[in-house]
């Protein structure tokens, strides 16, 4: 038995010789050492207490194996919290109490078998790339009943899924209210941030925008009116009013029939300016109307919203 961490020290002397490593295997059982390139697998091999890990920043695959819940490999602890590139982590029959994977997140597959002595795995939640999870021995006397974990074995992908759903709805929540006090910062500077203040100084804002552009786009409807009215007689000069005023009613009614009823009327209308004026003079002030109806509609809402705040 030899001390873990003295054992991968002489191992692997030098920040190159763990720069190599993509995969490491260490058994407890007998076998035949095998090197090749940049896969190592160690036999008869009993490493005893924390094992840290975190200088080999290119290990992709580890396996450490204990022989059966009889004899565990007596390793306690393992730190892995920069192996950043670990993709597969398979644990067998050791002594590890807890674990943390906070930083492994492209682990796709974890195997943890006969380490009984476990009681807490730390980031299992947070594997969003996880596609093999193997932590309830199957043939097994001894179960370990120490070990909390936020799932269960038969719809660990489904809560898996949901729980990752959960945790990029918090961040969305986190990144709009770290923008919003961004925002406020911005618009009201030395004011600790209300969230209210903000959408009422944001309100005051727009409505600040609108107005302006709606006395023009009145203006310039009040100027297109004019113009169309030159080129017919009194008599229809009333027709253009209602036209326009059964626009405003239409633009403003969200029932079907009310619809169905305003829409004749003013086809009807339109009927009778067509005999003086083009369609495309009529739809132009039609549509001239409408933008003026819906900046109005805006303004009245943002003014609600202001007086609400305040």
């Amino acid at each position: 038995m030899v001390k873990a961490q003295q054992w991968i020290n002489e191992k692997f002397p030098s920040r190159e010789d763990k720069d190599k490593v993509k995969k490491l295997c260490i058994h407890l059982g007998e076998g035949t050492n095998k090197i090749n390139q940049s896969n190592y697998e160690f036999f008869n091999t009993t490493l005893e207490g924390e094992l840290d890990l975190n200088g080999f920043t290119n290990l992709e695959d580890l396996a450490i194996w204990g022989f059966w819940t009889d004899e565990l490999h007596p390793i306690t602890n393992l730190k892995i919290n920069r192996c950043s590139k670990l993709q597969s982590l398979k644990i067998d029959c050791t002594s590890i109490d807890k674990l943390s994977l906070n930083t492994n997140q492209k682990i796709t597959t974890l195997i943890i078998q006969g380490c009984i002595n476990l009681q807490r795995i730390e980031g299992l939640e947070q594997l969003s790339n996880l596609q093999n999870l193997d932590i309830w021995p199957q043939n097994s006397n001894i179960l370990n009943t120490k070990l909390q974990i936020p799932f269960s074995q038969s719809n660990w992908k489904l809560e898996l899924g949901r729980i990752k759903e959960i945790q990029i709805l918090k961040e969305k929540v986190n990144n709009n209210e770290q923008q919003l006090k961004e925002l406020a910062d911005m618009i009201l500077p030395n004011i600790t941030f209300d969230l209210n203040k903000l959408k009422q100084e944001i309100a005051r804002l727009r409505l600040n925008e609108l107005v302006p552009q709606a006395r023009k786009e009145k203006s310039e409807l009040e100027k297109q009116i004019n113009d169309v009215k030159d080129k017919v007689e009194s008599r229809v000069k009333k027709v253009i009013d209602l036209l326009l005023e059964t626009q405003k009613q239409i633009t403003g009614k969200n029932d079907p029939l009310v619809q169905a009823q305003l829409t004749g009327q003013l086809n009807a209308y339109l009927s009778i300016l067509e005999e003086d004026l083009s369609k495309k003079e009529l739809q132009a002030l039609l549509d001239k109307k409408t933008e003026l109806i819906q900046l109005e509609e805006q303004i009245d809402k943002l003014q609600t919203e202001i007086q609400q705040n305040e």
